[in-house]
């Protein structure tokens, strides 16, 4: 069988080892060539453009392939790299708009890939890393509207991915990462309308996730944010609309949760907020409709505008015992399906006072909200854009919570029931009492000893005897009758 490759053999002695497109066309520019043993460049633009390189056989000599150098070759379907290759570099744009090419095997020497090198090669399907891999950076586009890319596995050494990095790769459902993973930084928009992602753990050095990163991830699940991580960004999962389960790593440094930031993760149901987050910013939430319950925790100083507008599964929230928060900003929870806030009286008095202030301010400044209401402990609240909530305190919730671990569910079956034969009812048994202890010494404020069941069923002590009728006897007060019956007068009574 002829070998279809044609050959073009290496510069002699002295001369330059740069293979330029002159070279190319000096040997009738054949569709299927290789490279000889001794180029070590491969120049910029050398097959911009071209419609008829089909494939190439790149030597191991190789160090370079400068910018543009196959940019637009949308008949090139196969690059391959001879064992042992030292490329170390591929340039910017090298690959773009190579729509015929599949599959790519980058060697364990390069350690950059410029910015855009593979943007718009529509039919790459996999592309992977020798073992070993030295790269460090994947740069701005690097792999950008990569549209049939499926599943990468992100090499050890890597630091950065950078802006835009795999945005519109439609295709790519997996992401992984080396074990040892180094990377540091997810750059802004680095995975937006990746519709397909389902899947991406990040490492635990990572620290910086950019605005917009998952924009539009559509498919993605579940998350896990690394401890290192301080700040989400604005727009990090807007619309993340799978989104249904983030979870922050132990020790998380979270301090602010950004403009927008989940807004349009209708899946999302519960969040964990970390104890160091101070800020949860405008709209944070928003439209997240399946989210049930929020406990905020005490570090939270400030709620901005909007945060959990439009979450109407939302029914409680609660204040951690100290809670620091000092003010929550206008429409927070409009058309949220709010009913019960749980919060401490001091924090109360913050917001109040800061809603005065801002009052007055609106007043000089107009604002296009309405001016924010006090708030006061019971039914009937106007809490930040949502109406009849009821406030609690720490300390009511704290009762509350107590009596119903020591409530049953259910009535057992009674004698009667028995009788008829109606189906037994199950109960659900009531909480023992060492665990109801419990909860009330988690809810309850340092140093400050939770109350007994007993003591919440009779508040000024002792235990309450049961109060019964006997039958046949209608009772009167005391004080109505004017007299005191008799065990003799009881008994007349009952039979008559």
């Amino acid at each position: 069988m002829n070998n279809p490759y044609t050959t073009i053999p290496a510069p002699g002695p002295g001369e330059d080892t740069t293979f330029t497109l002159e070279v190319w066309e000096q040997h009738d520019m054949p569709p299927i060539l290789t490279l000889a043993e001794g180029w070590t460049e491969i120049e910029e633009q050398a097959f911009v453009d071209n419609p008829d390189l089909q494939v190439i056989r790149i030597p191991a000599s190789v160090v370079s392939i400068q910018e543009d150098a196959f940019n637009g070759a949308i008949s090139l379907r196969q690059v391959e790299f001879a064992q042992g290759s030292r490329l170390e570099f591929i340039g910017d744009g090298a690959f773009a708009g190579t729509e015929a090419l599949e599959r790519i095997n980058i060697p364990a020497r390069v350690t950059h890939i410029g910015d855009g090198a593979f943007l718009g090669a529509t039919g790459l399907e996999q592309i992977t890393f020798e073992e070993g891999s030295q790269l460090e950076v994947i740069g701005f586009q690097t792999f950008a509207s990569a549209t049939a890319l499926q599943t990468i596995r992100i090499p050890a050494r890597v630091t950065e991915i950078s802006i835009e990095a795999f945005r519109n790769a439609t295709s790519l459902t997996e992401v992984t990462f080396e074990e040892g993973s180094q990377l540091e930084f997810i750059g802004d928009s680095a995975f937006t309308d990746t519709r397909a992602l389902e899947t991406i753990q990040f490492p635990a050095g990572l620290g910086h996730i950019g605005q917009g990163a998952f924009h539009n991830a559509r498919s993605l699940q579940t998350i896990q944010i690394p401890a290192n991580v301080d700040t989400l960004m604005i727009r990090t999962f807007e619309n993340a609309t799978s989104l249904r389960e983030v979870t922050f790593e132990e020790g998380s440094l979270l301090i602010s949760i950004g403009d927008y930031a989940f807004i349009g993760a209708t899946a999302l149901e519960t969040i964990q907020i970390p104890a160091e987050v101070q800020v949860i910013r405008q709209g944070a939430f928003q439209n997240a409709t399946a989210l049930q319950t929020i406990r905020i925790p005490a570090g939270v100083r400030e709620i901005g505008d909007r945060a959990f507008a439009n979450t109407q599964a939302l029914r409680e929230i609660t204040f951690e015992q100290d809670s620091q928060i000092n003010s929550i900003g206008y429409d927070a929870f409009g058309r949220s399906g709010l009913r019960l806030v749980a919060i401490g009286e001091t924090a109360v008095n913050r917001l109040n006072a800061d809603a005065i202030s801002r009052n007055r301010l609106a007043a000089v400044n107009p604002s296009p909200f309405r001016p924010l209401p006090q708030l006061r402990f019971g039914e009937n609240n106007n809490f930040y854009g949502k109406y009849n909530v009821k406030i609690v305190s720490r300390t009511q919730q704290i009762d509350t919570l107590q009596l119903i671990t020591k409530k049953p569910a259910y009535k057992k079956q009674g004698f009667f029931g028995k009788i008829l034969g109606k189906p037994k009812k199950q109960t659900r048994a009531a909480l023992p009492d060492e665990m109801t202890r419990e909860i009330g010494k988690f809810l309850m404020p340092a140093g400050v000893e939770p109350k007994s069941p007993a003591a919440l069923a009779n508040r000024k002590g002792g235990a309450r005897k049961p109060r019964t009728r006997k039958r046949g006897i209608r009772r009167r007060s005391r004080k109505a009758s004017g007299t005191r019956r008799t065990k003799k007068g009881r008994r007349t009574m009952k039979r008559k």
